[in-house]
């Protein structure tokens, strides 16, 4: 076979050209830092990533309902804690008040105390987060506890408690579930369960007492408050009663704010073990790419000055 000029330019040229599109290759790895710059490159490459970036945006998110679910759960324990001073607060005036030493006069200004306190659980009960109820079940745009109707309930006789509750009879509240998936597969509950704690029978409890201190009897009648220490003191029980629910209301609540935090620390790990991998599947190897784009600029650059050599002379040449 005859090999011609033109054979030995062409062969020349298309050598050349495939040089270029890998020095261009390696260079777009280098600039990128990505392996591949379209999916036909390395399909097998490319399949991995969109998996684990998928993995990589599940992972954010479920972060993201942790550290939601932590913020509603954290106010949720400050609110408690808050209720539990201020039945802390009221069995310890009760006790005080329940002294046969106590006139009526005294038992009032203690009466007037523990209604701004009832009133002050009444407002807790009502505690939001980002905007929602976080004690009214699923209905988080509504108080669970009306101000109003609480304060009419102390003051007024004949009231039923029920009034005290914007939604009425708050049992239907006990099914109302709210829940964050923290992981696939995985949800938690965020909200307690209100009547634990703003029961019919915690604001009838603390009627009766507010009724006691005031001199009002449990049939409505007048009554004289300083000669019913006997009766302040038999409350007390129903106080503690009061705050131990409340306070294993929290424990059951701190359990599952441990929880989140285990989980918390697991996604950390995760986040980072898939970062890794998906960064080995797709990251160059900058050092790697230097030095391989260094080694065929020295190849392309060879090759040039041997095409130069191969290209027939022209006229000038020979006029040298």
């Amino acid at each position: 076979m005859r090999v011609t000029q033109t054979m030995l330019t062409k062969t020349n040229i298309g050598y050349l050209s495939a040089s270029y599109q890998k020095l261009s290759s390696m260079q777009e790895q280098l600039i990128s830092g990505k392996k591949i710059q379209r999916p036909s490159e390395d399909p097998v490459v490319a399949m991995q990533g969109i998996r684990y970036r998928t993995e990589v945006r599940e992972v954010e998110q479920f972060k993201k309902n942790v550290n939601e679910a932590t913020g509603w759960m954290d106010l949720t324990d400050s609110a408690l804690n808050e209720v539990t001073s201020a039945m802390s607060r009221v069995r310890e005036l009760t006790t005080q008040a329940a002294t046969d030493t106590y006139d009526a006069t005294q038992r009032k200004a203690i009466q007037s105390e523990v209604g701004q306190l009832i009133e002050h659980i009444g407002t807790m009960a009502n505690t939001k987060y980002n905007e929602k109820g976080i004690f009214n079940g699923t209905a988080t745009d509504k108080p669970f506890v009306s101000i109003e109707g609480l304060r009419d309930y102390l003051t007024s006789s004949g009231k039923p408690v029920d009034s005290v509750f914007t939604d009425g009879d708050p049992a239907t509240k006990d099914s109302e579930v709210i829940q964050y998936e923290i992981s696939s597969g995985i949800q938690v509950q965020v909200n307690v369960s209100p009547t634990d704690v703003f029961s019919p029978e915690t604001f009838t409890t603390l009627k009766k007492l507010y009724d006691a201190l005031g001199g009002v009897s449990e049939t409505g009648g007048t009554a004289d408050s300083s000669n019913n220490g006997a009766q302040l003191s038999a409350m007390l029980k129903d106080l503690d009663v009061m705050v131990n629910q409340t306070v294993e209301t929290r424990a059951d609540l701190g359990a599952r704010v441990n929880r989140l935090e285990l989980n918390a620390s697991r996604l950390e790990d995760q986040e980072i073990i898939v970062k890794t991998v998906m960064s080995d599947n797709e990251d160059i190897e900058a050092e790697k790419v230097i030095m391989e784009l260094k080694s065929y600029e020295t190849l392309h650059r060879a090759a040039l000055s041997a095409g130069a050599r191969i290209i027939q002379p022209t006229l000038l040449d020979f006029l040298r």
